[in-house]
């Protein structure tokens, strides 16, 4: 497996993506900010980060997609460090956002010059950079651990230095530096892709950023704790995302829809003594749908111009699947019923892809 710095790269990001989720209750009581702040923080997130992932993959077609995903890792690191100086919640709203700014320039084009570098083995290389992903989102959700220990300024400026080094050493590692074809992004194919699987990756997301949240308000526990028993979800993602490879020459589109499911289902776990076997079964099922459906999307058009393929369907999935972070706030305790149903409904759409 070529690419390794990249795959190194893909779990120092994946932290950036949840290292506040653990700490977010108790740094909005510090600073006597509204309970909202606690999804509308990691919203402003995911709105920059899917907002910018197609004017980020045009950038690559002109700065081609290894400086593209290089620069989206220095942005996130300089931004990430600058959270740590500032605890007024306004102004962490807005560097979480530039966080996610950088976000976008990294997933699409370090993921379309991984699959260049691994030809021919396109679901195991993207099975593997998201299992990378879920390793830093292990990181992340236990991340409140390095918060207690360092205190928050500190462990945030730390995890901005490690994202901003990642960014470095990738720039001078010796990979091609391929610059896609603008006109992929017209294939209506990946569109609908993007559209029936939004629930798909909404589901992981409203889950591991706001489950320790719905233990610390709802269930009466520790976010810290929660959010490390969060991790099952990751860890199990590990597995799944590296498990992927059994999947590269069969069906994608079937088994996207089998994997989706089983991804999904378990949230009503949630409820019960039982949510740490939940997470692990939705972890697992869940990385390797979205492991698959990536690897299909790149079929389509090919590795060299994946990184426009790739940004298209991330961003339409964020753009939706964000919005189910509103549903804690719409449906209270029932969060999580409502969330499978929103999730799975729409999978009907890839019968339009055959």
């Amino acid at each position: 497996m070529r690419g390794v710095p990249i795959l190194l790269a893909r779990a120092v990001y994946g932290t950036s993506w949840f290292f506040l989720s653990p700490y977010l209750p108790y740094l909005i009581g510090s600073i006597h900010a509204p309970h909202y702040f606690v999804s509308l923080i990691p919203l402003s997130f995911f709105a920059s980060a899917a907002i910018m992932q197609v004017p980020a993959a045009i950038v690559s077609t002109k700065l081609g997609m290894k400086r593209t995903y290089t620069l989206g890792l220095i942005i996130m690191g300089v931004s990430d460090f600058l959270i740590g100086l500032f605890k007024e919640p306004y102004t962490v709203l807005i560097l979480y956002a530039f966080t996610g700014f950088g976000a976008s320039f990294f997933f699409s084009s370090a993921g379309g010059t991984l699959a260049v570098l691994n030809e021919g083995r396109v679901t195991t290389a993207l099975g593997l950079y998201n299992a990378m992903f879920a390793v830093g989102g292990i990181l992340g959700l236990n991340w409140g651990f390095v918060d207690s220990i360092l205190g928050f300024k500190l462990a945030s400026i730390f995890l901005g230095s490690l994202t901003a080094l990642m960014g470095i050493v990738n720039w001078f590692a010796s990979y091609p530096n391929n610059r896609p074809n603008f006109k992929v992004i017209k294939d209506v194919r990946v569109a609908i892709i993007a559209l029936a699987t939004s629930g798909i990756w909404g589901s992981y997301y409203v889950v591991s950023e706001y489950f320790p949240s719905f233990s610390f308000y709802v269930l009466g526990r520790s976010a810290i704790i929660t959010g490390s028993i969060s991790s099952i979800l990751l860890l199990s993602s590990v597995l799944g995302g590296a498990l992927s490879a059994l999947i590269e020459r069969r069906d994608k589109i079937k088994w996207i829809v089998i994997t989706g499911v089983l991804g999904v289902i378990p949230v009503i776990s949630l409820y019960t003594p039982y949510y740490e076997v939940g997470l692990f079964i939705m972890g697992f099922f869940n990385e390797m749908s979205i492991s698959v459906i990536y690897s299909l999307v790149v079929d389509i058009v090919k590795s060299g111009n994946s990184s426009l393929s790739l940004a298209v369907i991330n961003a339409i999935q964020i753009g939706l699947g964000m919005n189910e972070l509103i549903i804690p706030f719409i449906a209270g305790f029932y969060v999580w019923v409502v969330v499978c149903l929103v999730s799975t409904l729409p999978l009907f759409l890839l019968n339009l892809v055959r």
